[in-house]
This record gives C-alpha cells, structure tokens and sequence, in this order.
C-alpha cells in the first residue's frame, strides 16, 4: 500500500491543506452527528442512517482527535466508554457545514429531510440556526464535561 501524501507537504493551497483533515464524507457526518444530531457515544454513531463500520469509524474519531477537531471523555456510567465532542477547532466547522446544508436545500431540495424546527430557523435566520447549535453545544458541554 502506497502511504499518502498530504496536500501540506506539496502545495499551501488552504483548500487542499484543509481537505487532508475533513476530505471525506465519513469525517464530515461524524462532525454532524456531533455538531447536530446530539450524538456523542461511538454506539449511538454506529446507528446513524449511513451504517458507517466500526472499522471506519474508529479510525476517523481517532484521526479527528489527533487533528485536534475532537476530543473524548470517559463516559461517566462506565470507563470502557467515551464521550466525544467537539473542540473549538471543531467547532469552528459549523460555519461550513452550515453552507453546505443551505447548499443543499438549494440544489438538491428533493433528496433531503431536515427537521421542521431546524428548517424553519435555515429558512429565516441561518445565523440564528448557527447561534442556537453552539449555545446547544456549550450547555451539552457543561452538563456532561464538568
């Protein structure tokens, strides 16, 4: 098998830099479970509609916490388990996963199903949309991180 090569090591293109740490869909839909779907334990990510394999999925949550997107906790019912959540850094992604999604009711509008709360806040106030996931994202953080 051939190592890969990252972007940084050949071009400082911040699109290729950035897309060696969030380049594919698995990383993306763990950052939106995390971001969106309230999902912080490896077993609930497991269940996500996508059917991602414990394999991949163990691989990716390791790789995003050593980019440093992520981090995890000893899940506090039982030390074999984690909670996993997002960093500042990670964080930091909401704006783009939020314009992918408004992207997406844009584009391919036919194919989606987003929650009627969640659609009305894209629909009238992408902000307010952004501002409400990161005080949901605080207040998880303080309930299960203190």
């Amino acid at each position: 098998m051939v190592a890969k090569i990252e972007h940084k090591n050949r071009t400082g293109c911040p699109i290729a830099c950035s897309l060696d740490i969030i380049g594919d869909h698995w990383t993306l839909l763990i950052i939106r479970n995390l971001m969106f779907s309230e999902r912080h334990e490896y077993k609930d990510m497991l269940k996500a509609e996508e059917q991602i394999s414990s394999s991949i999925l163990t691989t990716r949550l390791s790789k995003l916490e050593k980019d440093g997107l992520i981090a995890s906790v000893p899940h506090p019912d039982s030390q074999r388990r984690k909670l996993y959540y997002l960093t500042p850094m990670g964080k930091d992604l909401i704006y783009v996963m939020t314009d992918i999604v408004l992207w997406a009711k844009k584009h391919l509008h036919d194919f989606l199903d987003i929650p009627a709360d969640k659609q009305a806040l894209l629909d009238n106030d992408p902000k307010k949309f952004i501002d409400i996931t990161l005080e949901n994202l605080d207040h998880w953080e303080k309930h299960n991180l203190s």
